[in-house]
């Protein structure tokens, strides 16, 4: 018979978690980012709106202007495409 003891899985896991939480947060932060950077301006109230809120393991980009969906819609001139698509398809090009 053969038996292997494998020792320190557990801070093994627990630093995954730590370096896979601090990716998420960078990512987060970049979403943050670029979302703000495709947003129009009129008076800067839908830019400033962006916030990131975390809760329990969630991270969250969320923008609570009244008006957030239509300029998402493309109801401006400054971003007829909206805001999120551009937004993520940049972040995507930054992490490939």
């Amino acid at each position: 018979m053969l038996k292997i003891e494998v020792l320190g899985v557990s801070s093994a896991m627990n630093a995954v978690r730590r370096d896979v939480d601090r990716i998420i947060d960078k990512v987060a932060d970049t979403l943050l980012e670029d979302a703000k950077l495709f947003t129009p301006i009129d008076k800067g109230n839908a830019r400033r709106g962006w916030k990131k809120q975390k809760a329990n393991s969630k991270t969250e980009i969320i923008n609570r202007v009244p008006y957030i969906g239509a300029l998402e819609r493309g109801h401006s001139k400054q971003a007829p495409r909206g805001i999120l698509t551009p937004t993520v398809q940049k972040t995507i090009r930054r992490y490939k």
